[in-house]
């Protein structure tokens, strides 16, 4: 598949898969669009899916090391204008909800539907320290401390972050295979740590209401680490005019590869609800 050069600045990297309706998946920070193949490629069959590369993710090279969430979601209004896709159901996971949070308050008419799949708004949505913009210094002192790569290692493989610890016990060849999946077109050191910074200084919080798309708001109810998206989801649910929730039983962070024929479905169900079937 295609790099294409965007007039936001960046060489972008794309895939497309299917027919049907087009739903735009965009990762979580610094992954690339390859995290979601392994579980979501069944889709392909129903919809129309479109996987990329955020900028400095990947295959994707930034000439502007601009890395803001509102820059990002210009990247995919780009990319969308070089489809010629006029709008498009959209699912972000984690700070990939924000960026399509971002594109759905600033361009509206380009938006179907949205999924927010354990993300959040920003700042003002988080409870305790975790509401401090900026980046937080225990991630660069965890890094330094530990190496990058071993750092990602123990977020994936050792950590309740993405996968629930019963799952990792009885299915440690699986998440050790998603591990390597994603570090292999993960995002270098310093576009990470932009990264990083761009998730915790976005905040849409104050602009929720401006949502126009039915939005479905899907956490995994173990979703507890770090960030706490289980409260950040109850923000979106109350805050967002159109918004349903989902709670996905026994999943954490990573549901998507945790349990990818529930989370499928789900899916395919509000796509095909919001698409006029």
């Amino acid at each position: 598949m295609p790099n294409v050069k965007l007039p936001t600045g960046v060489d972008l990297y794309y895939e497309t898969h299917g027919r049907g309706e087009p739903l735009i998946f965009v990762p979580s920070t610094a992954y690339s669009g390859e995290v979601w193949k392994p579980s979501q490629m069944a889709l392909a069959s129903s919809l129309n899916l479109i996987f990329h590369d955020p900028r400095g993710c990947g295959r994707s090279l930034a000439s502007q090391s601009v890395y803001t969430i509102e820059q990002m979601a210009l990247d995919i209004v780009a990319l969308m204008e070089h489809l010629k896709l006029p709008s498009a159901h959209f699912i972000g996971h984690s700070m990939g909800g924000r960026i399509a949070l971002s594109l759905a308050q600033n361009f509206p008419g380009k938006v179907k539907s949205l999924i927010m799949a354990a993300s959040g708004s920003g700042p003002a949505a988080r409870p305790g320290a975790d509401c401090i913009p900026g980046l937080p210094h225990r991630l660069v002192l965890d890094m330094v401390e530990m190496g990058f790569e071993k750092f990602i290692y123990d977020e994936i493989v050792e950590s309740d972050t993405f996968f629930t610890k019963e799952f990792r016990d009885q299915h440690r060849d699986q998440v050790e295979a998603f591990f390597k999946i994603a570090w292999a077109t993960h995002a270098k050191l310093d576009p990470f740590i932009h990264l990083c910074m761009a998730r915790h200084n976005f905040e849409g919080t104050h602009r929720l209401g401006d949502v126009q798309a039915p939005t479905l708001v899907l956490i995994g109810e173990a979703d507890s680490v770090g960030s706490n998206h289980i409260a950040q989801s109850k923000v979106l649910l109350e805050r967002i005019p159109s918004a349903e929730m989902k709670v996905l039983k026994g999943q954490s962070h990573g549901f998507f590869w945790q349990a990818p024929e529930e989370t499928n479905q789900v899916i395919l169900d509000w796509v095909n609800r919001h698409s006029g079937k």
